[in-house]
């Protein structure tokens, strides 16, 4: 029988990489955090993601976390890998997969390799593992586009409405990588 898995699920290209790759490893269950202002967008992409890889869909409400006006979560991971890490061990799972990748450390503190020691020292039992920590951004939708990851139902804007805008960072960084 395979190691039960919580895979974070935010319904970019990441994390719909990262629960195909565990799918192949682990059983799956995706999870996804909705905090206040969350893009309409990445709720849908993370239902049609977790629909399409048929895997469970667990969704949490964290409605104290909101997005500053760049669409970043301030100390986002460390609550969601505390939160995961306490919903995984209740669960039986034994790890936390993460689509955090080398694109996202020179960013965010908290997606650094330091900040996940530091986590994990805390964490009895349960692992967090990030298996493209050593892949940039456009590696990892590389890999997702050979491993069949529909890519199309991704989201990656910060913003809120029907189509992502075109304008921000997020959509940006997906146009560099996915022309």
């Amino acid at each position: 029988m395979l190691t039960r898995a919580l895979v974070l699920l935010s319904g970019g290209i990441d994390s719909a990489v990262a629960l195909w790759w565990a799918r192949d490893r682990y059983s799956v269950t995706a999870l996804s955090f909705d905090g206040l202002r969350r893009p309409r967008g990445e709720v849908r992409a993370c239902r049609a993601v977790a629909r399409r890889a048929r895997v469970p869909h667990l969704r949490v409400d964290l409605p104290f976390l909101e997005a500053r006006s760049d669409g970043y979560v301030p100390g986002r991971n460390l609550v969601y890998h505390s939160a995961a890490i306490s919903i995984a061990e209740r669960r039986g799972a034994r790890a936390v997969v993460a689509g955090h990748n080398q694109s996202d450390a020179k960013h965010f503190a908290d997606a650094r390799p330091d900040f996940f020691r530091r986590l994990l020292s805390l964490a009895d039992g349960v692992r967090i593992v990030r298996p493209f920590a050593s892949m940039t951004d456009a590696q990892v939708a590389r890999l997702g586009a050979r491993m069949g990851v529909p890519l199309d139902i991704t989201w990656s804007c910060y913003r809120d409405g029907a189509k992502p805008c075109g304008r921000c960072a997020a959509c940006r960084d997906r146009r560099a990588i996915l022309p």
